[in-house]
């Protein structure tokens, strides 16, 4: 059941990331940004999977995965409105 879990979460939150990480290289965004967006996409997602899969309740793993999942959502939403506005300016 906990991989059933961890299976679903994936698939609930990896896809909106990746399109955030699409949408910027298709804005010609620095490859570094993207370089590092998605090696933490990538370290979340396994430490989330890790911690949940491992442990029953509330770890550091599952923690680690959240937040950092959240930071690439809110660096990568916060890039993609630098780089869609920064011609205009």
């Amino acid at each position: 059941q906990r991989k059933v879990r961890a299976h679903s979460n994936f698939t609930e939150y990896v896809p909106l990331a990746f399109l955030l990480i699409v949408a910027l290289e298709l804005m010609n965004a620095a490859s570094v940004l993207i370089w590092l967006l998605a090696s933490c996409l990538t370290v979340a997602r396994i430490a989330h999977a890790w911690g949940l899969i491992k442990t029953y309740g509330p770890s550091p793993g599952r923690a680690l995965g959240f937040f950092i999942t959240w930071f690439v959502y809110l660096i990568g939403s916060g890039a993609c409105v630098f780089y869609s506005v920064k011609d205009l300016i």
